[in-house]
């Protein structure tokens, strides 16, 4: 990586699954018939998903218009409506266009009569259902979905863990960072009062 005016963009996700593309590669070659575990912090470029994701807030209330197209997926089976749990959901219409909130909403059980399609500016904290877009954000199959990160560590037989957010004694990246932030204080205190 070359930073700098007319050198690299800053990390991107792209970099990253190159990188590790190469880096399965070495470990395959060096051990050969073993299952590698790769371990990641949580870097805004680490959970990146793919162009087809589902994403509620992207979506609009009504079906087609300027909203993009969204991969297909399966009614989670903790669905509050048991009639509709592990019934495969298409995410476009007979006419191929973009289902919106409503539609997918109403096939998946819920009762929306009468609730606002999204918050504005942005939801109440730690609120569950107070518009169309939370609700479907909070489905599992909206919430669990595997990075592109995963699906390609995944794919070559390999673990991928992400390690706990902000949680120095179990994220050894973050005890990295912790002890260059104490060594960087330290530093400049001393200098302050002349020690340094």
């Amino acid at each position: 990586m070359y930073p700098g005016s007319g050198g690299d963009p800053w990390w991107d996700h792209v970099q990253l699954l190159t990188q590790v593309e190469r880096a399965i590669s070495i470990f395959e070659e060096a051990h050969p018939n073993c299952i590698g575990v790769f371990l990641f912090d949580h870097s805004s470029t680490h959970p990146s998903l793919g162009p087809d994701a589902l994403r509620a807030f992207n979506m609009n209330k009504s079906n087609g218009g300027k909203q993009r197209k969204q991969k297909d997926t399966i009614i989670p089976m903790n669905n509050p409506d048991i009639k509709c749990c592990g019934k495969p959901q298409k995410m476009t219409t007979e006419a191929g266009e973009a289902k919106g909130l409503q539609q997918t909403l109403e096939e998946q059980g819920f009762r929306i009569r009468g609730m606002r399609v999204k918050c504005t500016p942005v939801c109440p904290f730690e609120n569950n259902d107070c518009c169309m877009a939370r609700l479907l954000s909070k489905q599992d199959d909206f919430r669990n979905q595997e990075s592109l990160l995963e699906q390609k560590i995944k794919a070559r037989g390999h673990l991928c863990v992400f390690l706990p957010k902000f949680h120095c004694e179990l994220n050894p990246i973050e005890m990295v960072c912790l002890n260059h932030f104490y060594s960087h204080v330290i530093t400049e205190h001393s200098t302050v009062l002349g020690m340094g």
